[in-house]
């Protein structure tokens, strides 16, 4: 069975080499950066354009603006109503939408090839001319506000909000991504062209392009289209610290007939040495039906409906959570059982065919993860965005490869031997 994991491993590998093609990257004449990924296959191009303007940078009076300046973008131009928005992008093929996230806010248009020089003047459109229309700033703050309530009947999302206000405090990263309803009610147009000046100016803007399609043709549409984007107040990354005191457990009412377990411990940045090493052991407790907690909590003793581990990748500080959905008459049991496992992890190496398991799981992942040309324009994005440099996408691998039992043993001391937070929902809690 591992020779044949193995062997489609190493297939998907040369497949993804093949069609990854080269890296380039050049600079429109406004200073505006394009990484320009030439791929074999299908026919098909997707372009991405972001901004580091996000989440990070946002405060307690605007929180969730750069995720409703994005949505708004994206529905009309000065130039383009709804309607005719909407139309002209599905008539060459085309999707267009959103994403923004705690590092990064952006939008990815993926289309035909022979449709680019279209695709970019309508892309273009949509980042210099948004119309930030009242009835449908209205309509999206509704649609915000509904959303952030729904979050509440999901038991997951109820005790990630709440280890995450917590853990943060009043940093930027303390609230979820599309704000709170306070915040998002409270925003108005003129807001919105203000946060858009400073997050879609050239200073600012990053286009990441990845697909079957002649670089000449690409500089040629991005310059013409792109290239007249002004410069602006350039980003900068903040500095904050976190140095405020943490509870230590917090019991939450819930309306739920499970019990929930949130348990983190504060973890460094992407730019950290251990980073990558915290990947590892991410993937050793967590994430798979043979990890450490799935296989202690739920197969062995029966104790989790659903567990896992997580190390969000932030450029500030993260951190590294346990999670457990479980019957409320184990969470005394589960938490003693947790904390055992953990103190049982520092003080032994993992295992060599473990470690080994580890890695080839991690890069399997990895490497269908990147199948398409729109999550290849996205991650050479996204790295580019927090610092890494796109290249590092395609030597993350080796980073992984190098980490080796002694490395994982030193970060889960460093990691796992400091105080954490836990939060819990308890149907049994008084409000």
């Amino acid at each position: 069975m591992k020779k044949i994991i193995g062997l489609f491993i190493l297939f998907q590998f040369v497949l993804v080499q093949n069609a990854g093609g080269a890296m380039n990257d050049f600079t429109l004449k406004n200073g505006i950066k394009v990484i320009f990924n030439k791929t074999g296959g299908a026919n098909v191009v997707s372009v991405r354009v972001v901004t580091p303007v996000s989440v990070i940078v946002e405060g307690e009076n605007n929180a969730g603006i750069s995720s409703l300046t994005a949505r708004l973008m994206a529905k009309a131009t000065k130039n383009r109503s709804v309607e005719t928005l909407a139309k002209d992008v599905d008539n060459i093929g085309a999707d267009l939408y959103s994403d923004t996230d705690y590092d990064m806010s952006g939008f990815n248009m993926s289309f035909l090839p022979e449709y680019f020089d279209k695709a970019c003047e309508i892309f273009a459109d949509v980042i210099i001319n948004p119309l930030f229309d009242e009835n449908e700033l209205n309509f999206e703050k509704k649609d915000t506000i509904a959303g952030l309530n729904s979050r509440r009947d999901s038991i997951g999302r109820t005790a990630s909000d709440n280890f995450i206000k917590l853990f943060y405090g009043t940093a930027p990263y303390s609230l979820p991504v599309p704000g709170s309803e306070k915040t998002v009610s409270a925003m108005t147009s003129d807001n919105l062209n203000d946060w858009h000046k400073y997050s879609y100016n050239a200073s600012n803007v990053l286009i990441s392009i990845a697909g079957n399609i002649d670089e000449k043709i690409v500089k040629k549409s991005l310059e013409k289209y792109f290239g007249n984007i002004e410069t602006g107040k350039k980003f900068e990354t903040p500095v904050w610290k976190l140095d405020f005191k943490r509870p230590e457990k917090v019991d939450f009412a819930g309306k739920f007939n499970q019990a929930y377990i949130l348990q983190g411990f504060s973890a460094p940045s992407l730019s950290d040495k251990d980073f990558v090493t915290l990947k590892v052991i991410n993937a050793i407790l967590g994430g798979r039906m043979t990890s450490v907690l799935f296989m202690e909590l739920r197969e062995k003793l029966g104790l989790a409906y659903e567990v896992n581990a997580v190390y969000p990748s932030r450029i500030m500080e993260s951190y590294f959570a346990v999670y457990i959905g479980l019957d409320k008459k184990n969470i005394s049991l589960t938490l003693n059982r947790i904390d055992e496992i953990l103190k049982d992890f520092r003080s032994k190496e993992v295992d060599a065919q473990e470690l080994k398991d580890t890695k080839t799981y991690i890069k399997g992942l990895y490497i269908m993860d990147r199948q398409t040309v729109g999550k290849r324009s996205y991650y050479h994005a996204w790295r580019e965005i927090v610092g890494q440099g796109y290249k590092y996408d395609e030597k993350y691998l080796d980073d992984v490869e190098n980490v080796t039992a002694q490395d994982i043993k030193r970060v889960a001391n460093r990691i796992f031997g400091e105080q954490s937070l836990t939060v819990i929902i308890n149907p049994e809690t008084k409000k």
